[in-house]
């Protein structure tokens, strides 16, 4: 009798999934807080109708910036891109383009001074 005394008492100090806390070892959130019961909904998001004003960016408008970059960047000394953006009347992510045009040609020079990068012509 006192063997099954013995059994019965180490079977129930065995934890079970009710009762063991389980542990991640401090890696992310425990699981206990993974778990959420209310339904979560997701705010939609509607992008807005496409305006007038939207442009989509082409070859030709990007290589037409270029060539006024070229011209620019020509007749005067180097220059950061904040003066290059200020002096081409296009807009500013189409100058960059243009810009990275002109680079994969191998066309630019870039000068690194500190936190400044200038832009010229190669020789």
């Amino acid at each position: 009798m006192c063997a099954k005394k013995a059994a019965s008492a180490s079977a129930k100090k065995t934890p079970t999934a009710t009762n063991r806390k389980i542990s991640n070892n401090g890696k992310g959130p425990s699981p206990a807080s993974a778990v959420s019961t209310a339904p979560t909904k997701k705010p939609s998001v509607k992008s807005p109708p496409p305006s007038a004003s939207q442009r989509t960016l082409s070859h030709q408008h990007i290589g037409e910036v270029a060539g006024e970059l070229w011209q620019l960047l020509s007749t005067s000394d180097s220059q950061t891109l904040a003066a290059i953006k200020k002096a081409v009347d296009a807009p500013a992510d189409v100058v960059v383009a243009a810009l990275g045009w002109l680079g994969r040609e191998d066309k630019l020079e870039f000068v690194v001074s500190g936190r400044t990068v200038k832009l010229s012509l190669k020789k």
